[in-house]
């Protein structure tokens, strides 16, 4: 085991227990270092993570269906990058590979990436309910 990657990895896990913990109980509002998207403050144009930090907020409160209506592409792919994420910190930790790895693979990653651009796209049309 090597102590200081599971040190910083505690940290960070921590850090971002703190963070979930403000979103459910003072929503947005609550967590001062994410007041706002930057993009959006600059261009006016929505981001592809617009709406993220309110969806997520109303995922740890159970409402999932107010989670997909601020960001649908958003909350479908949030539980995947941690479905991958987590394994590779286990394995990166433990320096061994994990015995379950998600390899999306090169067809997969580029269907993402066009969606991701598709989406920001499509929800920056003034008749686009997104």
């Amino acid at each position: 085991m090597h102590w200081h990657r599971l040190a910083f990895l505690m940290a960070v896990l921590a850090m971002l227990g703190w963070g979930a913990w403000l979103l459910r109980t003072e929503g947005p509002s609550g967590v001062p270092f994410l007041q706002g998207c930057q993009v959006r403050r600059w261009t006016g144009l929505s981001c592809p993570g617009c709406g993220m930090t309110r969806a997520t907020s109303a995922a740890l409160n159970g409402q999932i269906l107010e989670a997909l209506r601020l960001n649908p592409l958003g909350m479908i792919l949030l539980p995947l990058a941690l479905a991958g994420l987590i394994p590779e910190m286990a394995a990166w930790v433990s320096k061994k590979p994990f015995l379950w790895r998600l390899r999306p693979g090169l067809k997969l990653t580029r269907a993402i990436v066009v969606s991701i651009l598709v989406f920001t796209v499509l929800r920056n049309l003034p008749w686009w309910p997104l």
